[in-house]
């Protein structure tokens, strides 16, 4: 057996080997059709979340994040307004209005823009004993810190300070909540990881942070990391091993054009699965992996087509079966 044929066997086997080790790390990492446990991808920030009892009567405004698998993030969330400070800000004719005001996500940049939140009008229900006031927040898209095309090493960071407020004439009247909740609710991909101070979120390694910026965020403030989950990013290895099975197999073939179209078929599939059929021509990183499996799987199928011709020719020209 040539070098070439002893070294091919020896990759072989490394895939084969490398498939089942990561199938039986997915196969125990499941717990019920979730990857990881039921709570890995819910997380909070703020101020704990209470039951209905316990927060009657209270101003409370209460966030949701969620997320799909191409990396873009969602808010939602609701506002209660106690009766008391309904009455005493006349919310009755005042809009109240939400903004997110960002937290310094780099030592080098200074956030100066902010997030507008529409809150829907408030209503209330005047022939119960708690008589506050209850509006649902319009859903809108939030920008977080990140870059999709990093698939399935992508990791995005979102902090911000939200502040509830109305406009009287042109001065702008800030209220204050002391009861401010973050839910966070990612798909089964995505586990969130809350940050507790300015050089954790921003995560740095440099000399610009100050001792400051290891002081803990304010009850008010929320700083998440979003990661990919290890057993996610897993399945997506295995995935990619499978596509090497049809690459072997050219090396193997004298005539592996079923194997190409194996290839073509194999990586259309993939890639649908894991990010969703092209958007706009938006590529990932993983996109390049793709095509040049394609490349080589078509160079290699047409190199070895070339040379079986040749063959095939000269079996003619000599009278002899090749």
């Amino acid at each position: 057996m040539s070098a070439g044929k002893k070294i091919l066997g020896l990759i072989s086997l490394m895939l084969m080997l490398a498939l089942w080790a990561s199938y039986v790390y997915v196969f125990k990492d499941n717990r019920d059709g979730l990857l990881g446990g039921a709570f890995d991808s819910m997380a909070w920030c703020g101020t704990p979340p209470a039951s209905d009892g316990a927060a009657l009567g209270k101003d409370q405004l209460t966030l949701r994040i969620t997320n799909n698998l191409r990396g873009e993030f969602m808010l939602s969330g609701a506002v209660v307004v106690s009766e008391r400070t309904f009455n005493r800000y006349d919310l009755a004719r005042n809009e109240l209005r939400l903004r997110l005001e960002p937290l310094r996500w780099s030592y080098g940049v200074t956030p100066i823009f902010l997030e507008q939140v529409k809150v829907q009008p408030l209503t209330r229900n005047l022939s119960s004993l708690n008589k506050s006031a209850y509006a649902e927040l319009e859903p809108r898209p939030i920008g977080v810190q990140g870059r999709a095309a990093d698939f399935p090493f992508d990791t995005y960071r979102y902090g911000y300070k939200p502040v509830l407020y109305y406009l009287k004439g042109n001065d702008r009247i800030d209220l204050k909540f002391k009861h401010i909740t973050t839910s966070m609710e990612m798909s089964n991909t995505f586990t969130p990881i809350q940050k507790y101070n300015r050089a954790e979120y921003i995560n740095e390694k440099n000399s610009l942070a100050r001792e400051e910026d290891y002081k803990s965020y304010a009850a008010n403030e929320c700083a998440i990391s979003i990661e990919r989950k290890g057993s996610f990013k897993m399945i997506v290895l295995m995935l990619l091993l499978v596509i090497g099975l049809p690459l072997l197999h050219v090396f193997y073939r004298d005539e592996p054009g079923i194997d190409f179209l194996a290839t073509l078929v194999s990586i259309g599939a993939i890639r649908v699965l894991l990010v969703g059929p092209l958007n706009d021509f938006q590529l990932y990183k993983i996109d390049f992996l793709f095509a040049g499996v394609i490349l080589l799987v078509g160079t290699v199928s047409l190199i070895k087509a070339m040379r079986a011709n040749s063959r095939r020719e000269l079996a003619l020209k000599s009278g002899s079966s090749w």
